[in-house]
């Protein structure tokens, strides 16, 4: 949290007037003047924020983020930026002299943080006031946020998310495979032979993807398992086999589903005669986020979802 005695760090942008010129090129495709409004700040805000990390040597992609998409505007209230090969930081709008930062719940989920962009009366100016990886209220006290000296190295450590709804597209993040496409290429032969029963899954209509994970001299293969259901939610199913030179998993290794807070919501622990382990099925509803963590021998390996 920021030191109420000691002044935080923060990053002054000027609002040049090509910040200006794409908060206006953006704002005239809604007549709504409210939605406009609200367009025109969050267009100078994510301006800032891109700028920022530019500085620190981040690559972003400002056209890959939902707001520069001018559909996306009218349905939502969204202000995310696309850093390069860590994920969406969002990038919201305070008011001079407010005391929070107003985030809809909207954008909730989806976003590796959020940084507080407070726009002077000029509109010449945009402060970088600090951020938060997380939030669970709309209004957010700008005491609360965490100064930007941490920024660097917390976006240095995060884990990208990963969307489970482009696995519905046929669209796989990378170290991600599609089952069918593992054991058709002819190495199944290769594979360990508990893995092999997976291909049963095949004749469900859900879908498949794997990943190769290394814990240290280990190597194991994840499976994940999706399936909608009738109310909207989805299934999902974690698996975990040895790699093809091993006939049962190391022992010891634990798989677990977390919270965005961290608690360990359901664990399993393999044993030595154990050719897979499994949690059991959960379900997931749209704007939803978990991670699964991996352990073993005091390695970690996280990977974080969300709908």
């Amino acid at each position: 949290m920021i030191n109420q005695t000691q002044k935080p760090l923060t990053f002054t942008v000027n609002l040049t007037p090509k910040a200006h010129q794409l908060a206006e090129h953006f704002c005239n495709n809604h007549s709504n003047l409210q939605k406009s409004e609200q367009v025109y700040f969050n267009t100078l805000a994510i301006y800032a924020v891109n700028h920022y990390l530019q500085c620190l040597g981040f690559a972003n992609d400002w056209k890959a983020s939902n707001s520069y998409d001018v559909i996306m505007q009218s349905f939502l209230d969204v202000a995310d930026l696309e850093v390069i090969d860590y994920g969406k930081l969002e990038c919201r709008v305070v008011l001079p002299n407010a005391e929070f930062v107003y985030i809809p719940q909207e954008v909730w989920v989806g976003r590796i943080g959020y940084i507080a962009v407070q726009i002077d009366e000029s509109l010449q100016a945009a402060t970088l006031l600090g951020f938060t990886s997380r939030v669970a209220k709309e209004q957010l006290p700008l005491n609360q946020l965490r100064t930007l000296e941490e920024f660097p190295q917390y976006l240095q450590q995060v884990t990208p998310l990963i969307n489970l709804n482009e696995w519905f597209e046929d669209i796989l993040q990378q170290g991600w495979q599609n089952l069918e496409s593992l054991l058709n290429t002819g190495t199944v032969g290769n594979l360990n032979p508990s893995f092999k029963d997976a291909s049963y899954l095949q004749t469900e209509e859900i879908i498949k993807a794997v990943k190769w994970i290394e814990l240290g001299n280990q190597s194991v293969l994840m499976l994940i398992a999706l399936k909608s259901e009738e109310d909207e939610q989805i299934s999902v199913r974690l698996r975990i086999y040895p790699d093809s030179e091993q006939n049962c998993l190391p022992e010891n290794i634990k798989l677990s589903i977390l919270s965005d807070s961290g608690e360990i919501l359901k664990e399993v622990t393999s044993r030595n005669i154990d050719n897979f382990i499994q949690l059991p099925s959960f379900r997931c509803s749209s704007q939803e986020s978990f991670k699964i963590q991996l352990y073993l021998d005091n390695i970690y390996f996280t990977e974080s979802f969300f709908l």
